[in-house]
């Protein structure tokens, strides 16, 4: 399951990315003691600089998609449920504080998670048909959760802050991957917990609510086949090694608005609630080409490099998260005392996306 959703993320960030992409650009010059000579050599110089440009104008314009408007939604949409890293919410109504760490990851789908695996083969009709897809991805690796019981301002209220950051190792040549997390949070046991023998509690209703700032930074630079090389004269050649670029700036506000409840059975624990996330804030995903510019044996043509030349090659697009995020919580948690590993799970129904993580905590 993994594996092919990585596999229709690379495949659509890759076509869609260069839509209406033109390459543009200024040659290298060179510059001697004989001016005519000059000018003529740098003349020959553009004549191959421009070649090289339409053999890579040609390259994209093979490709006729439209900006990729639903994938960058998606990955908007995804920050915001990736947002509630080392979330409690299943185990409030604790007398002093609590603090939880944790990991999360929020996942949109163009289908229903149950239908995904059935629905592939058409996916990737829509993906080469549209060059778009409503898929994004948001993990939220580590966060950290505390929380204060503060009743000597108002009975049963909770209030709590959330941090996380997380920098990806330098894994993969070309890859980067950072995120950023804070926030606060308030709760409030509207009706208290209830226990049944010590065996079975009840742990009553809380509502939360919050405001959380997330920030996520994801690129990767692709070479494009290897050297693109042209012939300046018969001794001289500029030559071109092209990589693509494709960089996702994510900036999200989420405020959730949340009311749970939990069954506790001895050491098990099961949670269930209705909220909504509502959501500001703006995805951005920008593309381009980058390349270093030479000029192969150039020493033999008795002139020197003046100017290194550059490619003018970008695009990109912004799009902000859906506003109105409708969600159903639920999840399975194991309490030993006041510590619990917790697996919380939300479905979000209008857009089909979902989040999962771990969280590990302790609450006295």
């Amino acid at each position: 399951m993994k594996k092919v959703l990585l596999i229709l993320l690379i495949f659509t960030m890759t076509v869609s990315a260069f839509a209406q992409l033109t390459v543009t650009g200024t040659a290298p010059t060179v510059s001697g003691d004989n001016q005519f000579a000059v000018d003529t050599f740098n003349g020959l110089l553009g004549d191959a600089f421009d070649r090289v440009v339409i053999e890579l104008n040609d390259m994209f314009g093979e490709i006729k998609y439209e900006n990729p408007e639903k994938l960058i939604r998606a990955f908007g949409n995804s920050s915001v449920y990736s947002s509630h890293g080392a979330t409690n919410r299943a185990y409030g109504g604790y007398n002093i504080f609590s603090v939880s760490f944790g990991a999360m990851a929020g996942v949109q789908l163009p289908v229903s998670p149950f239908d995904i695996m059935n629905e592939m083969d058409s996916l990737a009709e829509s993906i080469t048909e549209e060059g778009d897809v409503n898929f994004g991805f948001s993990p939220q690796f580590l966060s950290a959760h505390i929380g204060l019981s503060t009743s000597f301002l108002m009975k049963n209220l909770y209030l709590g802050v959330r941090v996380g950051y997380f920098n990806l190792p330098s894994l993969v040549d070309g890859l980067y991957f950072n995120n950023f997390v804070i926030g606060a949070t308030a709760n409030y046991q509207l009706i208290p917990k209830i226990s049944l023998a010590g065996v079975i509690t009840w742990r009553g209703i809380n509502l939360g609510t919050g405001l959380i700032l997330q920030r996520s930074a994801a690129g990767i630079s692709v070479p494009l086949g290897g050297d693109i090389s042209e012939p300046v004269d018969s001794s001289v050649t500029i030559k071109m090694d092209p990589e693509a670029t494709l960089d996702f700036a994510i900036n999200t506000v989420t405020i959730p608005l949340e009311a749970i409840t939990a069954i506790k059975l001895v050491f098990l624990n099961i949670p269930f609630g209705l909220g909504v996330d509502l959501a500001f804030g703006k995805s951005t995903l920008s593309y381009g080409v980058d390349s270093s510019i030479d000029l192969v044996n150039l020493e033999s043509s008795g002139f020197t490099q003046a100017t290194s030349g550059n490619l003018a090659v970008s695009g990109g697009k912004s799009m902000s998260p859906s506003f109105f995020n409708l969600k159903l919580m639920t999840g399975i948690g194991f309490a030993f005392g006041p510590a619990y590993i917790d697996i919380p799970i939300t479905y979000y129904f209008m857009n089909k996306g979902f989040n999962i993580g771990m969280t590990a905590g302790v609450s006295f």
